[in-house]
């Protein structure tokens, strides 16, 4: 009788295997083909939390002038999907107190605003930061007066993961 039991219960695990098997083999992962699961990246509503690592893009510099030798440093991305909405913390960057709108592109998001100062030299007309969330990548452009948009900063973004305390 003992031996019974056992191979009720054994068959029963086995049977519970084989089907959670089957539901990880047929997930519909389908559902967002371009934005892989793991990146964190995938929401599409609420406010979205970044940590990035960036840095002054080689090209850019060259382009402006810039001789500084800036160190990459750490900053806070905030993407508002329901104010559609973006910004970004640093020197070169757009704050938290003129976000700029939001759009979204497949598995981009763009963050631009209009803008009309003079940095490095030049008349900047607009900003923009894509993020890919496929890939977590981060290009900051800017266009200048005479119309070349130069690629500013680079970097990567990962979702910020708040512990539970």
């Amino acid at each position: 009788m003992k031996q019974l039991i056992v191979g009720i219960v054994a068959g029963a695990l086995m049977m519970a295997g084989v089907i959670g098997l089957g539901y990880l083999i047929l997930d519909d992962s389908s559902a967002l083909p371009d934005i892989p699961q793991d990146t964190g990246l995938a929401r599409r509503t609420g406010v979205m939390d970044l940590i990035c690592e960036l840095q002054l893009d080689l090209d850019g510099q060259l382009a402006l002038g810039i001789n500084a030798n800036e160190p990459s440093r750490m900053s806070l991305v905030q993407i508002d999907f329901d104010k559609a909405s973006g910004w970004y913390q640093g020197r070169l960057s757009i704050s938290e107190g003129r976000a700029g709108a939001l759009t979204v592109s497949g598995s981009k998001l763009i963050v631009s605003r209009p803008a009309m100062f003079q940095r490095f030299g030049v008349t900047i007309n607009r900003e923009e930061f894509v993020i890919d969330r496929s890939s977590g990548a981060f290009t900051q452009t800017i266009s200048i007066q005479d119309g070349r948009n130069i690629s500013l900063i680079r970097g990567t973004c990962a979702k910020v993961i708040k512990p539970p305390f």
